[in-house]
């Protein structure tokens, strides 16, 4: 009896420490797999420290841009990729054919397709939109953990759109400016504002012009955000509800003039803003007919309260109206017709008769196709009808 009381408790220790090894290499097979684990999600992790917020230069910044006002933001932050001070890398992201793409290659910048995948936006910590005319996606800007910074030739929300500075200067605008803001998805424009810089547009100022100045102040204020990054980024501001104005893009009927219904200061705004894309557009009896190299003519003494320039403000704006004669006969004679065309044959310009009874001068025209000064076109023209059918917008092609 006792040996068999013996030889149960034995079982029952025997049993009990097959148990506890069974556990042990349980246990330790748990913790072979939860390293294996581990091991094998070393990638995922890494993945998702590159996905936090950076807070310290040198950074790494994917550029997207298209033409010379992108440009002019993009050399000066090659400059700094080469002192290795504020950026570490700087990729581009441009169509072939561009400047963007030229310059780049030139400088042996990274070039990333359109849309670049999300393998390449990790390598990079911040986007930068310059004149790249594409509408950013959610999943492009949430790759980026600084997200994605854009420059607008305008001060926003004025000028939401594709031509701020065009819609500024035929509104008469005498102020403008740039702004850095945030982009976000679905629509333009409408991100948080990061800074903004100002200045005037002045009288005679085209939109070329201002465009040239605009670019060089946000390539600056563009590096005075990378300095200041991450705050500036986090500190940016949700734009203003008032003042919203909106500048589409830009069509040949912004071109298309009406001279019952436009004054001479319109018209020449108008020519300021458009005369590189879309020369004035007008009508001589069925012929369509561009005018080129516009501006306000001098006005006489009794006429001085009209809304336009001085002599000497028009004169410094195109060379051929050192000579001009004041075109105000019309106004004198009481006899006001919009469209009405005079010629002077010592200042060789044409003078063209506006709403509100100023006038524009034109020393270079363009009929059917063909480039012609404004001398050729009263030689061709002007002097084989009556002076009483000189008028421009006539779409007929009956001269009485």
């Amino acid at each position: 009896m006792m040996f068999s009381g013996i030889s149960a408790s034995y079982q029952s220790a025997k049993c009990s420490s097959v148990r506890i090894l069974f556990c042990n290499i349980l246990f330790m097979r748990n913790c072979i797999d939860v390293s294996v684990r581990l091991k094998c999600t070393k990638v995922d992790t890494d993945s998702i420290a590159k996905k936090k917020i950076a807070d310290e230069a040198p950074w790494r910044i994917i550029f997207f841009g298209s033409d010379d006002f992108s440009l002019a933001s993009l050399k000066p932050l090659t400059a700094k990729l080469r002192t290795g001070t504020l950026l570490s890398e700087l990729g581009v992201v441009s169509s072939p054919g561009t400047v963007i793409h030229k310059f780049a290659t030139d400088e042996n910048l990274p070039i990333h397709e359109w849309p670049p995948a999300n393998n390449i936006l990790q390598n990079y910590d911040l986007g930068m939109v310059v004149a790249y005319g594409k509408l950013i996606p959610g999943e492009i800007i949430n790759a980026l953990s600084l997200g994605i910074l854009n420059v607008h030739g305008s001060l926003l929300p004025r000028w939401r759109g594709a031509a701020p500075i065009e819609h500024a200067i035929m509104n008469g605008d005498t102020e403008t400016g740039v702004t850095v803001f945030r982009i976000r998805p679905e629509k333009f424009d409408i991100g948080d504002i990061v800074r903004q810089y100002r200045c005037p547009i002045a009288p005679n100022e085209t939109a070329v012009e201002v465009r040239s100045k605009l670019a060089t102040f946000g390539a600056k204020l563009l590096l005075e955000c990378v300095r200041d990054l991450p705050r500036c980024v986090t500190m940016a501001t949700p734009q203003s509800s008032e003042g919203v104005t909106y500048a589409p893009k830009l069509t040949p009927s912004y071109a298309l003039l009406s001279w019952n219904s436009q004054s001479a200061q319109q018209i020449y705004n108008r020519h300021r803003a458009l005369a590189h894309v879309h020369p004035l557009t007008t009508w001589w009896y069925g012929r369509p007919v561009r005018l080129h190299h516009i501006a306000l003519a001098p006005v006489s003494q009794h006429t001085s309260s009209a809304p336009h320039n001085s002599t000497s403000s028009c004169q410094s704006a195109l060379d051929f109206l050192n000579d001009i004669q004041p075109a105000s006969r019309t106004n004198e004679e009481g006899s006001s017709r919009p469209g009405r065309i005079r010629y002077s044959h010592k200042s060789k310009v044409l003078t063209i008769e506006c709403a509100d009874g100023a006038s524009v001068v034109c020393d270079r025209l363009r009929v059917l196709q063909k480039q012609m000064s404004a001398t050729d076109f009263y030689n061709g023209f002007l002097s084989k009808v009556s002076e009483a059918d000189w008028v421009f917008g006539v779409q007929s092609r009956e001269v009485t």
